[in-house]
């Protein structure tokens, strides 16, 4: 449960360590797509409510559920690519993150919202 946690995403980045054991590497990019998932619900949703982590033998599949209810036009582009250090926009990557790290990504409507869900394969399981 992420809902009224103080710092929700060290806590997803905690569990995702004791989970995720295994393959340090797809660990590292496991939690940062957790951070950048439950960045975006802070910033678009109010807050994330939960993370749900499920681990299968061939990778796992993270999911950030919030109370938005809008899964439109999601980027998977960052929305100022710029390299001019005037011209970059200081967000907008996010999904860009999690589109380059996860095998897939998709986005669901809830009965009270939306979860984004991301699916890391272990190394050498693609």
């Amino acid at each position: 449960m992420l809902e009224g946690c103080e710092a929700p995403q060290r806590t997803a980045r905690v569990v995702l360590a004791d989970m995720l054991d295994t393959d340090a590497a797809r660990t590292d990019d496991a939690m940062l797509v957790a951070s950048e998932l439950i960045a975006n619900a802070i910033q678009h949703a109010g807050g994330a409510v939960l993370i749900r982590i499920e681990v299968y033998e061939l990778g796992s599949a993270l999911g950030v559920v919030d109370r938005a209810s809008d899964t439109g036009a999601l980027p998977t582009s960052p929305s100022n690519s710029s390299t001019k250090p005037t011209d970059v926009a200081v967000s907008g990557r996010g999904l860009f993150i999690v589109h380059n790290l996860a095998d897939t990504w998709s986005v669901e409507q809830t009965k009270n919202g939306k979860i984004v869900i991301a699916v890391l394969t272990r190394a050498g399981s693609r």
